[in-house]
């Protein structure tokens, strides 16, 4: 049987509307799966049954997921672009342009803006959808995730394993406990876990204390002033700094110190060092890992370095635990002003130290600056200077009262929102 110009020109346009379908399809799943919040997985996870059974899949196994959606586009762009070009044999460079074109708005723009408004059932949708093709394809797709691996080590990258998962061990075996229980979390329960959740995503710099905060010694100092220090800020553990802080040579632990006393031996910072050398770390260390290697190490503190080497802050186990339950105060400990205060409607008061991340999620703005993570770094940032106390300006509706400061930097902001029901539009 023999086809004719028109039956070909039907099979073409079958064809290529076929592969736009599908390619929208997979960048459809492939937005729906980057959308997916905590709160998602909170939600599928309380509910139990095989909507959780499918997103536990993406979450021990995510490689399985995007080497699936990579590899289908690929060959359904090359597919598509190739079709389209038969139709203008005679403008090639028109009819890729033309095929581009289309594959952006039909495949990529459309499908990203369609799925602001789906469900969490529509992800579950794509994800049963992708791992069913995942397994009838992995004859193909395993050897290409080898070859791609293989040519990332060559040129010194790092490859991923089949065994990177999107959240650790420890935080699949609560949610597979939250999924076997069958109830719906408490709240503060539910922020507990939205918490660990969060843990992946943040890092040293963002959850230290700052250089600017560190309680240190000089390693010549006088033993009164060890002394002194150790009863007034009430540490158990004291970096210690040669000639500058940004070189720290150890760690005093204070109940050595005390021993040395108890067996009337004078005190010698050195000799007290010796054998606790300091834990350094990145500031671009994720939370997760630095904790998983502070208890390898069995260390409680760790020195954070910037990128030349130089002291940035320090973090502590307490630290890392607190960013899961919350502020940890001891019954001897002098009460702290919070980190975020409502002092009446819109008007809010808040430690020059918070994060900006933290503050926009509780006040629904959009605060941002490169390389900066507090509202204080904020301040000095937009305005070019560290501001006097008193010092008042309105950005994008909102006014800024610095409420205390001296001259190196700022204590606490105070934060007049816009009289509005959405402070969205302020902005």
């Amino acid at each position: 049987m023999i086809l004719r110009l028109d039956d070909l020109l039907v099979i073409k346009l079958v064809s290529l509307g076929i592969i736009l379908v599908l390619s929208a399809l997979f960048s459809t799943a492939e937005a729906l799966l980057a959308r997916l919040t905590r709160d998602d997985i909170l939600k599928f996870a309380e509910e139990g049954g095989k909507r959780y059974e499918v997103l536990t899949s993406l979450l021990r196994h995510p490689r399985r997921y995007s080497l699936t959606i990579i590899t289908a586009k690929t060959i359904l762009i090359v597919a598509g672009v190739t079709v389209f070009m038969t139709f203008w044999k005679t403008y090639p460079i028109v009819s890729a342009a033309l095929a581009i074109a289309c594959f952006v708005i039909f495949t990529e723009l459309f499908p990203k803006n369609y799925v602001r408004g789906s469900t969490g059932a529509a992800t579950i949708r794509a994800l049963s959808a992708l791992r069913a093709i995942y397994w009838c394809g992995f004859i193909v797709l395993i050897p290409l995730n080898f070859l791609a691996n293989l040519i990332v080590r060559i040129f010194g990258g790092k490859a991923t394993s089949a065994q990177d998962t999107l959240v650790s061990p420890e935080v699949l075996e609560t949610l597979d406990n939250v999924a076997d229980s069958q109830e719906i979390l408490e709240p503060d329960d539910r922020e507990m876990i939205s918490r660990i959740l969060d843990l992946p995503d943040k890092v040293a710099r963002e959850i230290m204390v700052a250089r600017t905060d560190m309680i240190c010694l000089e390693v010549a100092t006088p033993e009164t002033e060890v002394l002194q220090t150790a009863i007034t800020f009430r540490h158990t553990r004291i970096p210690i700094y040669e000639e500058t802080i940004d070189h720290i040579v150890g760690i005093l632990h204070v109940k050595d110190m005390l021993n040395y006393w108890a067996k009337g031996k004078p005190v010698n910072l050195r000799e007290l060092i010796v054998d606790r050398s300091p834990f350094f770390t990145p500031e671009s260390k994720n939370i997760s890992e630095l904790f998983r290697e502070l208890r390898e190490h069995k260390q409680h503190i760790a020195i954070v370095v910037d990128e030349y080497g130089g002291t940035a802050g320090i973090i502590t186990l307490e630290n890392i635990i607190e960013e899961i339950v919350g502020e940890i105060q001891d019954e001897d400990e002098i009460d702290e002003q919070d980190d975020y205060i409502e002092m009446e409607a819109n008007t809010y008061s808040v430690d020059a130290r918070l994060n900006l991340i933290e503050l926009n999620e509780k006040l629904g703005t959009e605060l941002e600056a490169e390389n900066i993570d507090t509202i204080g770094g904020f301040v000095v940032d937009h305005l070019g200077r560290v501001p006097e106390q008193g010092t008042q300006f309105t950005y994008r509706g909102i006014r800024f009262t610095i409420f205390e400061a001296d001259e190196r930097r700022i204590q606490r902001i105070h934060l007049e929102m816009p009289e509005t029901d959405d402070n969205d539009a302020a902005f």
